[in-house]
């Protein structure tokens, strides 16, 4: 009959297949990580909306906290952007206010002397972020900043000119003529924005099909500024998203986007505002309204052999963009305090020429960052989700509980390393959600329930085993019992017990003629008496038999042969007392005396539980009960209230004086048996007695 056949379905599978639950959890948990890295083709067959699947938003915040930890971490690299061979020709905040001309109304003819300048001190390719689809105005004036511009554009030779490309139901934005064809190049400036509307990629090259059956091939502004300073041709290589730029080859997402490495926080290159180059040879005529207090001298170092960006970053430009650096995120800002204390709280728009000065670092000086392959994402996922998984399962709850605080930790720093070394970018934020977000709090909830279940059933389990015990021993014989569950059998074993076996003489004459309730009364009197000082003794009533009692020491905990034999004895003498204290009561409520016999006897004996379907009973067999039963009845013919085997004896110290009686037989038995009349020894040790009683008790 199993003892759990109350018990649910659900805590039966928890507790029988819980190393099952766990594994499928682990890979359910990985599998759901590995739906959700799965790139997702668009209607256009393109994977520009999703190319992570659905945890491009989540990887592209991962990526962030990538590059602030860099800034952090590395603060030499802050400069790397001055490094560069790009200088940027700022139409600031500055050159806006002393000019006292707002952005949208600057002569064209400040951008020619712009590009003048560029052009004078050696610039090897200008890039000029402003659109010139239309005439700068009606007025002879502004149709001479048009010419001049024309003319600054043809002079230089190498700068390359901004169009939009047509876009959400928008047509295309393109330099006039009279621009274009004195022009080096013409490149978009569109910048594709992630679903968060941040910046972190650059679209190099755009196929556009035509109606007509034509296909025309468009570059990007930083393409064509890298094709002029490199003097190469941007190629696709076959079959594999990479392009190539002469001898440097870009590696692109599989949204044919470039991962841009970006420098910095804004400002990260080097800068000249325009009002300083306007100044330096000021002339009232050519440049009104301009405040040139001071008349600058610029170095042409600051042009020579460089890429030369021109556009507006003022606060108002129509072209401020939210990057990877824009604002640290709140969930890491503390970590990121601890490299840097100094950290910026105000968010930082990035300019557009910034951007693409960003985009043509990358492709001439970047150190290029890539994704693995979407299989190897996953082998990536399936380690740290392991460790993680064996923690939680394996160790204890507090260990589980750092092995994954660890581990989170561990995988947000080999990420870092990744990133800041090699500029591989590995599955930062599925990692971190699959740990922290997923596989923890599902993982200990499973463990939670497991073990409760099995709590349950532990209990379940003590309940059933209490109840038989409950019956057979005292409740701290049956608690100890339970604690010590482990190195107990109930299921039958042999030992050596001592046992204990009493009866009331002549009770059977003395009651018959008094009512049957009020022997009931009497007996449930001393049965009580006689258990506490049993239990006191550390035994325990196995069996009541009318009036008399088999008590049992030595199981089915064992406490050792001598203090059980010994415990059994003084338990006897205790129990022949305590029935003269109750004669002497009893005299008073004209009750009859009574008088025991006791009889002691340890041997071995087969102890187990033994019974049928719906009553078990824990009992002790063998030729020690007979003995034991045969000692009591014996007492009347020895005329002694308390008989004891030879065995017993044997195992008693100095405290008891034996007396022997002679021998006994039992029925069935051939071989006779010594016993002996016990009582306290009340003589006073001498010092050679009292050192044997001391080796005694320390045996």
């Amino acid at each position: 009959m199993s003892i759990f056949k109350n018990l649910s379905f659900a805590p039966y599978l928890l507790r029988r297949w819980y190393w099952v639950f766990t594994i499928l959890l682990t890979l359910v948990i990985w599998g759901l990580l590995a739906l959700g890295l799965k790139p997702i083709e668009d209607r256009a067959g393109t994977y520009a909306t999703r190319p992570y699947g659905y945890m491009t938003g989540m990887e592209d915040s991962a990526l962030d906290v990538l590059f602030q930890l860099r800034d952090v971490r590395q603060p030499e690299l802050r400069g790397r952007g001055l490094s560069e061979p790009i200088t940027l020709i700022e139409v600031d905040e500055e050159s806006i206010k002393e000019s006292n001309v707002r952005l949208q109304k600057w002569p064209r003819s400040w951008y020619a002397r712009l590009i003048d300048r560029a052009a004078q001190g050696g610039a090897n390719t200008v890039g000029l972020d402003i659109y010139l689809s239309e005439a700068g105005g009606i007025s002879a004036e502004d149709k001479a900043a048009d010419q001049k511009m024309a003319e600054s554009l043809a002079n230089a030779g190498n700068v390359v000119l901004a169009q939009k490309l047509e876009a959400g139901g928008s047509s295309s934005i393109k330099p006039l003529p009279m621009f274009a064809d004195n022009a080096y190049l013409v490149g978009f400036v569109d910048l594709p924005h992630e679903s968060d509307r941040f910046v972190r990629i650059g679209q190099l090259s755009r196929v556009v099909s035509r109606p007509d059956g034509t296909v025309e091939e468009g570059f990007s502004f930083a393409t064509q500024i890298a094709r002029g300073f490199t003097e190469q041709t941007l190629e696709a290589v076959p079959g594999q998203n990479k392009l190539t730029l002469g001898e440097i080859t870009l590696p692109l997402r599989n949204d044919l986007n470039l991962q841009v490495d970006f420098r910095g926080r804004s400002p990260a290159f080097t800068r000249v505002s325009a009002r300083a180059i306007l100044c330096e040879d000021f002339r009232r005529d050519s440049v009104p309204n301009l405040n040139c207090a001071d008349r600058p001298q610029l170095s042409d170092d600051l042009f020579r052999d460089r890429i030369v960006l021109i556009g507006a970053t003022n606060n108002d430009a129509p072209d401020l963009f939210t990057t990877p650096y824009y604002l640290p995120k709140q969930v890491v800002r503390p970590l990121l305090q601890l490299f840097d204390k100094n950290l910026p709280t105000q968010p930082k728009l990035m300019p557009g020429i910034e951007v693409h000065a960003n985009i043509l670092a990358t492709i001439l000086k970047g150190k290029y960052l890539v994704r693995p392959s979407y299989r190897k994402q996953l082998l990536m996922l399936l380690l740290p989700i392991v460790m993680v998984a064996l923690a939680i399962f394996w160790l204890r709850a507090m260990w589980g509980f750092l092995v994954t605080v660890v581990v989170a930790a561990a995988t947000l720093a080999i990420s870092s390393w990744a990133f800041n070394v090699h500029g591989v970018i590995l599955p930062l934020a599925s990692a971190e959600l699959g740990i922290l977000g997923m596989l923890a709090p599902s993982g200990f909830l499973l463990r939670y329930a497991h073990e409760r279940a099995v709590r349950d059933a532990t209990e379940a389990e003590r309940a059933a085993i209490m109840d038989i015990f409950s019956k057979c021993v005292s409740p701290e014989v049956a608690d100890t019992l339970w604690q010590q569950r482990g190195d107990l059998s109930i299921a039958g074993e042999r030992r050596i017990v001592t046992l204990i076996f009493t009866d009331i003489r002549g009770f059977t004459t003395l009651s018959e003629s008094v009512d049957s309730a009020v022997v009931v009364e009497w007996l449930n009197e001393y049965f009580s008496r006689m258990h506490r000082i049993v239990t006191s003794y550390g035994g325990h009533i196995n069996k009541f038999i009318g009036d008399g009692l088999m008590i049992v020491f030595g199981a089915p905990i064992d406490r050792g042969q001598k203090l059980e034999a010994r415990a059994a004895v003084a338990c006897g003498l205790e129990m022949l007392a305590e029935v003269e204290r109750i004669n002497e009561e009893w005299k008073t409520k004209d009750r009859p005396q009574i008088a025991i016999g006791v009889g002691v006897h340890t041997g071995e004996a087969t102890c187990g539980v033994v019974g049928a379907e719906g009553r078990l009973e824990y009992t002790i067999i063998g030729d020690t009960v007979n003995l034991s039963a045969r000692l009591e009845s014996t007492t009347k013919d020895k005329g002694v209230p308390i008989l004891i085997s030879d065995s017993t004896a044997a195992l008693l110290g100095i405290d008891y004086e034996t007396q022997p009686l002679g021998d006994v037989k039992v029925k069935g038995k051939n071989q006779s048996t010594e016993v002996f009349t016990v009582k306290k020894n009340t003589r006073k040790p001498g010092a050679a007695a009292a050192k044997k009683a001391e080796s005694q008790a320390t045996v």
